[in-house]
């Protein structure tokens, strides 16, 4: 029984093998490839034409390039290549090579490298009514002008140009095979289709970096202006709309981490001498990260990027800060006498609007110290002036005692020799002379004494007045800082929110046109 099943199974193979050999060889045994396969040289051949996107395999927003991976259907009729099934078997279609019968020569006109044409040529398949199909697969470098003005929330139009490069519109028109609406009729130079559906997406594998969110096709029979002829071409749109997590986290937000602690050398105190250094090390940052962004983007003076104008606002106010923040060390370390006005400004109405007051407390302790409080250096020079009355009123005294004495002596002993009057005179001199001159040496060295003390006292007025001065001035200073901290961080947040909701693709909500098979699969393995 298996002798007889092997032997049924060889002859039928024989039979069909038999019969489309022999098809084969009444097909090619008169055919030419270099003609087209129509009967009148003056009619057109139609082309049945459209892109399968399989795959987008890399976006180089530097050299301005999309590089794609699919598949190009080619449909039309030979005339030369029809049979009747019934005279071979029952042989309704046969794979033959491409290389055999005549092809289409539809090339990629935007190609940014490699061969234009098709790289494969593969099998077709041919069946009994001369309808050819011909899907070769291609990867292809197109093209693609790129748009960083929103970038890194960017959306990007890429198309792909496919038409005849030897053959008029008189030789082969192409067509796709979804419905064409005219949309620009027919002028001295361009007609116009819009093409539905223009791209086959059912084997799209879903990109890493790109959603795909429209597809379009336009179908235009141009006349250039170096022929007389008409020119067919179908060009495919694709909306791809760059996918936002990835440079959400490796790009937006060290871009407003930074800008945010920008703000933040107003809060550091004056008194650390870290301000500039911490703003030059922010802006150093914001240099390094800039130059890597140049890399990335392509070097166009189109557009300024999304990314590019924020860094670029990032380090205006980086620089300002600076500037201030030197304005706010120089009015901290100043040590002449305030304006008033600015003194009432800063310190009575500025400093109480943004909530930042001295201690009352300190401030009454500090002006009952200057005023009320009698310091022991004042009390003791109070004291030495009372001494310094009493002894000049003591030395008074002694000087018309000794006036009187004289002259009651002087009445008495008239007749006595000068001698006498000086035995007796010199005692009493001497000893009032005595007291006086020690009384002066005392009082010398208690003026010398008080004039110490004076000298000190006046020091320390002059050190609390300089001190009260410095402290206005530190006051004023931290009052600007305070201010700038809140104008610098409202200005920094309005511009984040700018640069994060201002690009059209952050308000985009349409769904992606990916496979639907590929979707499920990737919500599976999640």
């Amino acid at each position: 029984m298996k002798n007889l099943y092997f032997i049924v199974f060889f002859f039928h193979t024989t039979i069909c093998n038999d019969s489309e050999n022999r098809l084969f060889e009444n097909l090619f045994s008169s055919y030419s490839k270099l003609i087209r396969p129509i009967k009148d040289s003056n009619n057109t051949i139609d082309i049945l034409f459209k892109m399968k996107l399989n795959q987008i395999i890399d976006v180089n927003e530097r050299e301005q390039i999309i590089k794609v991976f699919g598949w190009l259907y080619h449909q039309w009729h030979d005339y030369r290549l029809e049979w009747d099934p019934k005279e071979y078997g029952g042989t309704e279609m046969l794979h033959i090579p491409g290389e055999l019968i005549w092809l289409p020569d539809i090339i990629l006109y935007n190609n940014a490298g490699g061969t234009p044409w098709v790289r494969t040529i593969t099998k077709i398949d041919l069946y009994y009514n001369g309808t050819i199909i011909w899907e070769p697969p291609f990867i292809y470098d197109s093209v693609c002008p790129i748009n960083t003005k929103w970038f890194p929330y960017d959306e990007q139009r890429c198309g792909f140009k496919f038409g005849s490069w030897s053959y008029s519109s008189l030789e082969v028109d192409i067509f796709h095979p979804e419905k064409q609406k005219m949309v620009l009729g027919y002028e001295d130079y361009k007609t116009v289709w819009y093409i539905e559906n223009a791209i086959d997406i059912d084997e799209f594998q879903e990109s890493i970096e790109w959603d795909v969110v429209e597809i379009t096709g336009l179908k235009h029979k141009v006349k250039y202006p170096c022929c007389e002829k008409y020119w067919i071409d179908i060009t495919y749109y694709i909306n791809i709309r760059r996918k936002k997590l990835f440079y959400t986290i490796n790009l937006m937000m060290p871009c407003i981490v930074l800008a945010s602690t920008s703000s933040f050398v107003f809060y550091i105190p004056c008194e650390s001498n870290l301000k500039i250094q911490y703003c030059i090390s922010i802006f150093v940052s914001l240099t390094i990260f800039y130059l890597l962004l140049v890399e990335i983007i392509p070097p166009t003076s189109t557009y300024i990027s999304l990314i590019g104008k924020y860094l670029l606002f990032t380090m205006f106010m980086v620089a300002f800060s600076i500037f201030f923040t030197v304005i706010v060390l120089n009015i901290h370390y100043r040590k002449e006498q305030m304006p008033t006005f600015l003194r009432e400004l800063f310190i009575n109405i500025l400093g109480k609007r943004i909530l930042i007051f001295r201690v009352s407390e300190e401030v009454k302790l500090h002006k009952k110290e200057r005023y009320s409080h009698k310091l022991p250096s004042l009390s003791a020079l109070r004291v030495l002036e009372k001494h310094f009355k009493k002894s000049q009123a003591t030395k008074v005294k002694y000087d018309e005692k000794k006036k009187n004495n004289l002259m009651i002596i002087n009445k008495l002993f008239e007749g006595i020799t000068k001698s006498v009057i000086v035995d007796e005179k010199e005692p009493v001199e001497s000893e009032d002379h005595l007291e006086i001159v020690d009384t002066s040496y005392f009082d010398r060295r208690l003026k010398i004494i008080g004039d110490n003390i004076q000298f000190i006292a006046k020091s320390l007025r002059q050190a609390r007045k300089i001190e009260e001065i410095g402290e206005d001035w530190r006051f004023v200073a931290m009052v600007i800082d305070r201010i700038l901290l809140a104008v610098f961080f409202i200005i920094i947040l309005i511009a984040t929110l700018i640069a994060c909701f201002s690009a059209p693709s952050l308000r985009d909500h349409r769904e992606p046109l990916n496979n639907p098979f590929t979707s499920m699969y990737t919500k599976y393995q999640e």
